[in-house]
């Protein structure tokens, strides 16, 4: 008989699960639901890899409950006291059986096929376990591997955790070696812990003095028109453009930043998307929420968590602006961010009386992730990733006319636009992303100017 798992830690949530369970799973009124209660909450995210070869579906049981042992936040569910307090809570164990099933034939399963397979997926963190493994046999020596884990434990920065961890489990059971990762100090509830303690320090309050200064008169948003909408629950019709930028386009963004900050890919990035934003909504005071990994802490490299926070990217433009000198400013921008990144979105919000009706801080969002650059890695079998990502409309719960998802994969920068259905139509969407094209080869140039650029926008046949 298996022993039932016992709390082994508790901490607060992180800030970042605080702003998912606020934004996402609370009622409007700040309850939370009943057990069974429909939320807004995402679902849980799903990894698929399509594995060609001899298997060792033994050696994937043992890498997923080592995995579990190795990696606390996937133990975790959500919790709260009497006093309305949440918490986190890490189990000793979870279940951690792989989940099997067969598929006909030797084809390519899609999306929808292989999410037909695996358990539901909308959970309730405070009951359902956020981490899952699911294989599904296709032939003998064709296999999907499905890795599920929710939001609420995971970021952007966690898949490249959770990717190289569970191949070099699988790779070293399989062989009968010891794993070679690095070892974990603490855990994700104890950061949570630190971060919370930190709130109410004087560095938060240097890094509070530093965004008061920095978005300081703030002109209007950068907003676009909007229809009327009905909402469903608080969730927004959206539609979701898939984004590709090609590795040649991606080589001469990186050469452009001649040494910025974060890989150097963000600040480069970041001036094309201003481009295209000053071009949609005329405005000059383009305000971008940047995802930032916030992982300057010790020992945070290698934990599985919600770590992330939110930067305000502000960059100024104006006619005769160089594309290279507003490259400039996003770099210096992204260093800044970078420096000033422990200072939680939600704190900044208040202390700047970010209430309703005050103009927002930013409209649209920009996650570029480049931790992950690669598919998982077996031993002895080829791996390939499976598009997972739901594209065309749906519902969700955001107001953010614009939240950009990108990965970097093999030189190339891929993912999804998610797009406000009440402002932007798909051949306006389709018409941007060419546009995008436009002004990452301007960013590339770095020597047109902003008013030439937005004119090659307007006029296709013109010269940058």
């Amino acid at each position: 008989m298996t022993a039932r798992p016992v709390v082994v830690e508790t901490a607060p949530l992180s800030p970042g699960q605080e702003r998912l369970i606020d934004d996402e799973f609370a009622r409007p009124d700040g309850t939370w639901p009943e057990a069974g209660e429909k939320t807004r909450l995402r679902p849980i995210d799903t990894g698929a890899v399509l594995i060609d070869g001899p298997l060792d579906t033994g050696a994937v049981q043992q890498a997923a409950s080592a995995l579990i042992v190795r990696q606390p936040a996937l133990r975790t569910r959500l919790h709260r006291l009497a006093d309305s307090t949440p918490l986190q809570l890490v189990a000793s164990t979870l279940p951690d059986q792989v989940h099997h099933s067969r598929l006909p034939g030797n084809t390519h399963p899609g999306r929808d096929v292989l999410l037909a397979q695996s358990l539901p997926r909308h959970v309730d963190p405070r009951s359902d376990p956020l981490f899952r493994t699911h294989l599904i046999r296709l032939a003998e020596h064709r296999h999907v591997l499905l890795l599920q884990i929710h939001h609420f434990v995971s970021d952007g920065w966690s898949i490249g955790v959770l990717y190289r961890d569970f191949a070099e489990l699988y790779n070293a059971a399989r062989t009968g070696r010891p794993a070679d990762l690095p070892p974990l100090p603490r855990t994700f509830a104890a950061v949570s812990r630190d971060m919370s303690t930190e709130r109410r320090s004087a560095r938060l309050g240097r890094q509070l003095a530093f965004w008061r200064q920095r978005l300081d008169n703030p002109g209007p948003a950068t907003t676009f028109t909007r229809q009327p909408v009905e909402q469903d629950g608080g969730r927004r019709p959206v539609n979701v453009q898939r984004v590709h930028v090609p590795a040649p386009a991606v080589a001469g963004l990186r050469a452009s930043a001649r040494g910025g900050a974060r890989g150097p890919l963000a600040g480069p990035f970041l001036a094309a998307l201003a481009l295209l934003l000053h071009h949609q909504s005329a405005a000059t005071d383009i305000r971008i929420g940047l995802m930032i990994s916030n992982r300057a802490r010790p020992d945070t490299e290698n934990l599985i968590g919600y770590f992330v926070n939110t930067a305000v990217i502000r960059l100024r433009l104006h006619p005769a602006l160089t594309a290279a000198a507003l490259t400039e400013a996003a770099n210096e921008a992204v260093r800044q961010a970078l420096e000033h990144q422990a200072l939680p979105i939600q704190d900044l919000k208040r202390e700047l009386h970010q209430g309703a009706g005050a103009v927002p801080l930013y409209q649209v969002t920009l996650a570029l992730n480049t931790m992950r650059t690669h598919t998982l890695t077996l031993d002895g079998v080829d791996c390939q990733d499976v598009e997972m990502e739901e594209t065309g409309p749906r519902l969700a719960p955001t107001t953010i006319e614009q939240r950009w998802v990108i990965e970097e994969r093999a030189g190339a920068l891929s993912g999804t636009l998610t797009y406000q259905a009440c402002s932007f139509t798909p051949p306006q969407i389709r018409m941007a992303l060419g546009h995008l094209d436009q002004a990452i080869a301007a960013v590339t140039a770095g020597h047109p100017t902003v008013a030439a650029i937005t004119s090659a926008f307007r006029h296709p046949g013109a010269t940058a």
